[in-house]
């Protein structure tokens, strides 16, 4: 009887620990692994590796179904960046036909490997998007919020630790090479939201629940989620050209501006001669840094004579970055400066 009585209140114990974990309570437990620093460094991109890398986040970004082959092709590529843009872009499509594909991938890897989270955020939106492949209304967002939150085995109190977690790591410079799993299903759920909002759903970043606040890029998300495509340019070269100092929050603005493409190109030119113009508003090298980087993300060989322009600036650090970003283009080498974003 008494050895009943222990079994019975140990495994009482048991399901309200598991129960406390799933709901979000107790201390912060990640879902997956988090690598503490840098670890062993990725090798250099190739350019045919590095231009695969944008190819495929744009046919993400752009929800092109017709191209799902070369994105399922680029999961058997070795290099672990062009793998992440291939899953990040195929929870975008949210395309059940990667499914297979992906529990294959997933099986294979060990439960530890870098590519494990970003496997389960794909999985996760796929299943969302096979659940409600069209959201009209805030019922309907707000089930398929739900519905992704489930199928990637997190609760809105989990993914509030997270952020906060990671936030303060990121205060104390403890910067760990990706950021936790449940801050990627935050930034996943802010551009799910976006979505929804330039749908005509005008509640929708509040209907979600969530606190977007907490994580850099996610808030990034939200913001740029509400403009139109014409203001989120324009905030964004604005934003870049004023900087004083380069951090690595910036790569998240100068892939979001690069996402936009040649109209973002046209916009940083005209940027570019305004500062060249106006000197004497624009005496920080970093405004011109990150907006020449921009470029080299877009890849518009029609950038070259205004970059190249700048190779004489009276200020050395302008002469570097352009001459940087000038080597890139000419090379026609694209690059993706924020893989998770």
């Amino acid at each position: 009887m008494k050895a009943r009585k222990v079994f019975w209140l140990v495994g009482g114990l048991g399901l309200v620990m598991l129960v406390a974990f799933h709901l979000g309570y107790g201390p912060y437990q990640p879902h997956f692994p988090i690598r503490q620093g840098q670890g062993e460094p990725y090798s250099a991109l190739s350019r045919e590796q590095s231009n695969l890398m944008a190819d495929i986040r744009g046919i993400g970004l752009q929800k092109d179904r017709s191209q799902i082959g070369k994105v399922l092709a680029a999961l058997q590529e070795d290099h672990p960046l062009v793998v992440i843009s291939a899953l990040m872009a195929l929870g975008r499509l949210e395309d059940p036909e990667a499914e297979d594909d992906l529990l294959s991938l997933q099986r294979k890897l060990p439960w530890n490997s870098d590519l494990q989270p970003f496997i389960a955020l794909a999985l996760a939106r796929i299943e969302a998007g096979r659940a409600f492949p069209e959201v009209k209304d805030e019922r309907q967002l707000q089930a398929k919020m739900r519905h992704f939150l489930k199928a990637a085995k997190v609760s809105p109190s989990q993914i509030h630790k997270g952020a906060l977690w990671y936030t303060e790591q990121c205060r104390k410079r403890l910067y760990s090479r990706w950021a936790p799993f449940e801050v990627q299903v935050l930034r996943q759920a802010a551009e799910m939201a976006g979505e929804a909002y330039q749908n005509g759903i005008l509640n929708a970043f509040k209907v979600t629940g969530l606190d977007f606040s907490l994580d850099y890029a996610s808030q990034l998300k939200a913001k740029l989620g509400q403009m139109s495509r014409e203001h989120r340019i324009q905030w964004l070269v604005d934003s870049l050209s004023k900087k004083q100092v380069g951090r690595w929050e910036e790569d998240y603005e100068i892939q979001a501006l690069a996402d936009e493409e040649l109209v973002a190109s046209k916009a940083i030119i005209a940027k570019l001669q305004e500062m060249r113009t106006h000197r004497t508003q624009y005496r920080y090298h970093a405004g011109f840094a990150l907006l020449f980087r921009t470029l080299a993300c877009i890849g518009d060989h029609d950038s070259i004579p205004v970059v190249k322009s700048f190779l004489n600036d009276s200020d050395s650090w302008v002469r570097y970055y352009a001459k940087q970003a000038l080597r890139y283009l000419e090379q026609r080498w694209r690059i993706v400066r924020a893989t998770d974003y």
